[in-house]
Formats: C-alpha cells, structure tokens, sequence
C-alpha cells in the first residue's frame, strides 16, 4: 500500500516512510524501542516492559523518565505523520496496519547476507537477550512449513502422561491414577503442557516429558501414598514423596494432606524442570524465567517486586501463555497492597488490563482464573465476581489453592467467619512446602483477626 512504512531488521533497524525517506531516529535506544515494538503482536508493549528491556538497570522513576524522553525523540523522528504512533499511561504502539517489516520469511524488503539488527547497540543486558530469543525465533522460522508443523506440538508444550500403578488392588490403583492426574493438572495449569492418558496414542514425542506415578497401600483404617514424578526422557527424578492418611480411598482423594502433597509437587517441579529440558524450547524457556519470577515474588521486597515483574514478562513475551500475565497482576497487587511506591492509580490499570488480558488467553487455566480472582478480590470492593472466578476454578481443579484462599477471604468478607477459617486453615494446615508457603500464613492471620473482629 503506498502509505505503508517499511521497517527492516535485517542489516540494522531501520524505517522508510510512505516517501521512500529514512525517518530513522539517530538514538540507539529509540531504534530499539522501534525494533521492540515492530515485533509485537499488534505492534503493542506495556510501559513497564518497555522499561525493563531498555532500561533494567535503573529505578522505576529514572527508567520511566528516559522512556518519555525516547518517546520524544521517535515522535520527532516520524513528524509530521506522528499518528502512526502513539502512547498512554500504560501502553506503547504504532499502527500495524500501516507498517510491514522484513521478519517474514522471504519477505521481498529483506536485505541478502545481512544480519539481524546489525549495528544495533543497546547496552542493556535484558534488551540483549530479548535480541537473541528474537534471532532464534527467526532462525526457527526459516524451517519448511511442514517440518514447523510437526515439530508444533513437541515445541510449543511440554508432555504429561499419569500412568496407573501396576501394584496393588483395584481401588488402591485407581485412587493412585486419581492422585497422578491431580498433580498432572496442577502441572499443566502451571506450565505449557499436555496432559496424555495414554501417550502412545498420542502425536507428540515418542516419551513425555513428565511421567507421573502414584502408589497408594491402604491398611486398615489408614492409607499410605507414595508420589514420584520423573523424566519420560532418561528417567530422573523430579520429585518424590509420601503421606500417611486416615480413612478409605475416597478419603484420600479429597484429604487437605493430599492436596498438600499435590500443591508441593507441582510447586518444586516448576523449579527444577528448567534444568532438565532443552532450554532452546519456547515453553522449557519460559518456565525458567517464571521460575526465576517466583523467587523473586517470595522476597516480597521492592527490588525483587520489579525484577519478578520483569521474569513473568520475559516468560509471556517467550511463550505466550496467559498465567505469566495473571502472575504479574498478582505481583503489582502485591506491591499496591504492601504500598511499594509508583503511581497508585497508574498500577491499577495496569492490574485491569493484565487481568483481562490473562483471562482472554488463559480462560480454561485453573491456576490463572485463580490468581486472577485473588488479585481482584484483594482491590475491588466488588467480591462477587471474583468469589465466582474462585469458584470456577476450583471446579477445574479442586487442589487450586489460590482459589481457595480468594473464597476464604470472600467468606471473611460478608462476615461467614466459620467458613473463611475453615478454607483458610485448610491450606494453611496442608503441609504446603513452596517458596510462597507464607502467603497461606498471611492470608490465615488475616482471616483470623476479622473472626476476632
């Protein structure tokens, strides 16, 4: 179209307007919040992130002062047509229906035997690595259609099968199915996976990347269940453990003990799974950089509040799922609730638009409406709908324990104190061993004084 703006990656970053005029801005960093933005989808980035790219090393005021200032200097770059891009309190964008770039393959703008943003020196060192996930992108994307579309599966989501014990009684080997699938599920809500009941069917690898097995021995009036997780690859551990429980097998599925067991499995595997996958997978990446984010989260620091921030974005901007957004909606309602500073108002907005932007691309993840409606519950004076997220997940996975939580502090809210105490110590009481295990202390304590109350 001839008023289409033409921006080449290949051979340095680079912008022509509709005239055939370089409009290049001269400054290193405003060609690289070009190069970030042209490689959106929707051609669209959060003030935030765009921060954390191109300024990671500064605070949040300093950061957001050279990002307004960057802003100028494209504006004035594109003058007098600056309505192909635009900014607001939150967001970042040009308008992608009049800008094609070079990044297709074989696209007819791409310069022969050039690299990619060649010359291009942003000296930050979150910018850097965002450059080379973009160059392996773009290497992956050269591929023949067919071999990326066989290799879809295998790259975009990790494999789960819960297999059945071969030990056992009928009830006994089926109570350990249910418990497997339980973990299978949390998993799959945590990560960028497929659940398989029988993987041999199925048009993945030829081995998942997690099997799960569960044993359960019951004696008397008391159960035992031993859990263990490995990989499907070489058969290492990711995890094992037991728990000795009172009553029938149907007691055991629904014990707090259980879900204790359940929660702590899927908390620990999120942790070292990154380490035992090929990093070069989008969904293997983008589960270390979560991993990262919830180590920071649990400091519950300032600092750590911005650099969690910046790991659950790295992890959406990798692979896409929509729980990294619900895991930084829930960290900026940290940061208002604890009063870590930055513009309050500003902060809420950002919460509304992660929140809806995580349902809108995670809707059936558990662990995703969950932290969404204990983000909510904890800023709106509205509780029904987020006690209706809390429920809804909780119907897809009854081990959620967010979900839980946010309908202990809904109960607590209208004044139901014996059910808010009795959800609230339930997770508090299920032995739960992860990095964010002081949250349930928390939000138990919390409940407690408003029984008190």
């Amino acid at each position: 179209m001839a008023d289409q703006y033409e921006v080449r990656f290949y051979g340095g970053l680079t912008i022509t307007n509709p005239e055939g005029r370089d409009v290049t801005p001269r400054g290193s960093k405003a060609r690289g919040l070009l190069a970030l933005l042209c490689e959106a989808d929707e051609m669209r980035r959060g003030r935030r992130w765009l921060e954390g790219k191109l300024w990671s090393g500064r605070s949040q005021v300093q950061a957001a002062g050279s990002l307004r200032q960057t802003l100028t200097e494209v504006r004035q770059a594109l003058h007098p047509d600056t309505d192909i891009f635009g900014a607001d309190r939150l967001d970042v964008w040009l308008d992608a229906s009049r800008i094609v770039t070079d990044l297709a393959p074989g696209s007819p703008l791409r310069a022969a035997h050039r690299d990619l943003l060649e010359g291009l020196d942003v000296r930050d060192p979150e910018f850097e690595a965002w450059q080379q996930a973009l160059l392996k992108r773009q290497i992956g994307s050269e591929q023949p259609a067919a071999a990326m579309l066989n290799a879809h599966q295998a790259l975009h989501t990790l494999s789960i099968r819960a297999a059945m014990s071969d030990a056992g009684s009928a009830t006994e080997r089926i109570t350990g199915q249910i418990v497997a699938d339980q973990v299978a599920k949390s998993l799959e809500e945590r990560l960028s996976a497929l659940r398989f009941a029988s993987f041999e069917r199925s048009r993945a690898a030829q081995s998942p990347d997690l099997e799960i097995r569960c044993d359960v021995a019951e004696d008397g009036a008391r159960g035992v269940v031993f859990l263990r997780v490995e990989s499907g690859r070489d058969g290492r551990t990711l995890f094992s453990g037991h728990r000795s429980v009172d009553g029938s097998a149907s007691d055991i599925i629904s014990s707090d003990v259980i879900s204790g067991l359940v929660h702590s499995a899927a908390s620990k595997i999120v942790h070292r799974l990154p380490a035992m996958i090929d990093l070069s997978r989008p969904e293997a990446a983008a589960l270390g950089y979560s991993s990262l984010g919830m180590r920071k989260l649990a400091r519950f620091d300032p600092a750590a509040f911005e650099d969690a921030q910046n790991y659950f974005q790295s992890a959406y901007d990798t692979n896409a799922n929509g729980v990294y957004l619900a895991w930084r909606a829930f960290v900026r309602m940290a940061q208002l609730v604890e009063g870590g500073g930055g513009d309050h108002q500003s902060r809420l907005e950002e919460v509304a638009m992660l929140t809806r932007r995580s349902l809108e691309g995670a809707r059936d993840n558990g662990l995703a409406v969950a932290l969404v409606a204990l983000t909510r519950i904890m800023l709106e004076d509205d509780l029904r709908a987020p006690a209706e997220l809390a429920e809804l997940a909780m119907q897809w996975n009854a081990n959620n324990m967010f979900a839980r939580q946010t309908l202990a502090v809904a109960h607590s809210a209208v004044g139901d104190t014996a059910k808010a105490y009795e959800m609230s110590a339930a997770c508090r009481n299920a032995g739960l061993e992860d990095e964010l295990s002081h949250l349930w202390d928390l939000y138990h304590a919390l409940v407690c004084i408003s029984a008190a109350n």
